[in-house]
């Protein structure tokens, strides 16, 4: 009787089990599918979307874990070339994986279990992850993201005439939104084309849908800047109240990704921006032409030129020459619980033109910075950039706060590169760099700064000293120094 009792009780809990852990992968249309990398989760087929160059990503809803199951083609003939990059990287003698697979960011701390040309590793928590072979780190390199995302709570009513509907497909357009709507992407919805939201109040951009935008701009110089419609995956201007939620992001052109005109009261929550441009230049993240009262959070951000950037002109006009100033400053910017990687330039581009105007009240916390770029541009790469090409920079940045900042790789903290900028009120707690720190550029004017907790290479950094500058570099001011106990 107990033995039957037991085997009522193993199999009442293995149905509980198996109902608590369920997954609906996001399908892909066939364009955009590829074979190159094959995912399960939980024994079901993730369709894998191809962005473009060599980068992936599987998407899926699930509850409970998720036990995940990534396999690679490489090496048969059939998928030679697919990657479409200028340059294949080789397998090695290893294979494909070289003998050793990570799951980043590193603070996840995702145990995997390479078997031939398949990884397994377990998924306790939603979120952006990296799924990357041994020496990983240059936009050339093979990767594919997963996804990983809880059911959607309180999705908008499909039948209210203010909301936009894109069914699992391409949508070969451009949608301008107006005050009031909202546009739904349904998971496997691929819109090839922009996003405008002009003038407008109270818009949102969710679902699990994927914007891919391939543009004409220029492969051989910098226009990406510009402010126009259709000419980002996404641009706005004048706005109060937005909300973008769930979307992937991919950027085809040599442009920016997300660039906001004047607008306020903007959450970002769970997007995905991925810059694939093959000339691995101006893939910008999120720009700021004035603005401010944003919040970006739980997001994975791999762009191909700065991650952030503030700007305080007009953006109608050339950057690189005389530029009008606009009405606004950009203040109470707050980015938190975020995946990101540079793979050109910077974490935040700041002051790079502009006049007598603010960037103030800027926040960076509890994110993950799982690989940098190597190049430079008139300064190292950093965490904080000031350049100014045309001595024009000459905006104030003050109250910056970057707490729980997790460095997988070596960078400078500071490429002050233009002395009429002016920087100030900088609070760095609870950083960690993994490797030693880059030497930093500091020819503007920096001072007021608080190092708290702040390591290098695992040692502390408690006096000025132990912040490598490069030679002729300006000291810093006014700057204190801490440790945790």
């Amino acid at each position: 009787m107990k033995r039957a009792l037991s085997l009522i009780l193993m199999c009442f809990l293995a149905v509980v089990s198996a109902v608590a852990q369920q997954v609906w992968p996001h399908p892909v249309p066939e364009e955009f599918a590829s074979d190159y990398f094959e995912v399960k989760v939980n024994g079901k087929l993730v369709p894998v979307f191809h962005a473009g160059l060599n980068v992936y990503f599987a998407g899926f809803d699930f509850t409970g874990s998720a036990n995940v199951e990534v396999s690679s083609k490489s090496g048969e003939d059939k998928y030679a070339g697919q990657t479409s990059n200028k340059e294949v990287v080789s397998d090695g003698k290893l294979g494909y994986w070289r003998g050793s697979v990570q799951v980043r960011p590193l603070s996840r701390n995702i145990a995997t279990k390479l078997e031939g040309k398949t990884v397994r590793f377990k998924l306790d928590s939603a979120g952006q992850y990296s799924v990357e072979r041994k020496g990983t780190a240059h936009f050339k390199d093979d990767v594919i993201f997963i996804f990983a995302n809880r059911p959607e709570v309180n999705p908008p009513v499909l039948t209210n005439t203010d909301v936009i509907h894109l069914k699992p497909g391409i949508h070969q357009q451009h949608i301008d939104l107006k005050s009031g709507q909202t546009l739904y992407l349904e998971a496997g919805a691929v819109l090839f084309g922009s996003i405008n939201v002009w003038d407008a109040e109270n818009v949102k951009i969710t679902g699990s849908g994927t914007v891919v935008y391939y543009g004409p701009q220029s492969e051989d110089h910098d226009d990406g800047w510009k402010h126009q419609k259709n000419w980002h995956p996404m641009t706005t201007h004048n706005v109060k109240g937005l909300t973008v939620s769930g979307i992937t992001f991919v950027g085809r052109s040599r442009t920016w990704s997300i660039q906001t005109h004047t607008t306020s009261d903007a959450v970002f929550d769970n997007i995905k921006i991925l810059a694939v441009n093959p000339q691995n230049i101006n893939g910008d993240g999120i720009d700021w032409y004035g603005g401010g009262r944003a919040r970006v959070s739980n997001s994975l951000i791999r762009s191909m030129d700065d991650c952030f950037a503030f700007f305080t002109e007009d953006s109608s006009k050339d950057m690189w020459g005389e530029s009008k100033t606009t009405s606004g400053e950009v203040k109470d910017i707050k980015i938190e619980n975020c995946v990101l990687w540079t793979t050109l330039a910077n974490i935040f581009r700041i002051g790079f033109n502009g006049q007598e105007l603010t960037t103030d009240n800027i926040v960076l916390k509890n994110v993950d910075i799982i690989h940098v770029s190597k190049g430079q541009w008139y300064a190292p790469w950093s965490l904080f950039c000031m350049v100014s090409p045309n001595s024009k920079g000459k905006a104030r940045h003050t109250n910056y706060h970057a707490e729980k900042l997790r460095f997988e790789e070596p960078i400078a903290l500071f490429g002050l590169q233009n002395p009429e900028a002016v920087f100030s009120k900088i609070v760095l707690k609870d950083i960690s760099v993994n490797g030693d720190a880059v030497p930093s550029v500091v020819n503007g004017q920096i001072s007021d700064l608080e190092f708290d907790n702040v390591t290098s290479a695992g040692r502390p950094i408690l006096r000025q000293t132990d912040v490598p500058l490069r030679a002729g570099s300006k000291p810093l001011q006014n700057t204190t120094f801490s440790i945790a106990k």
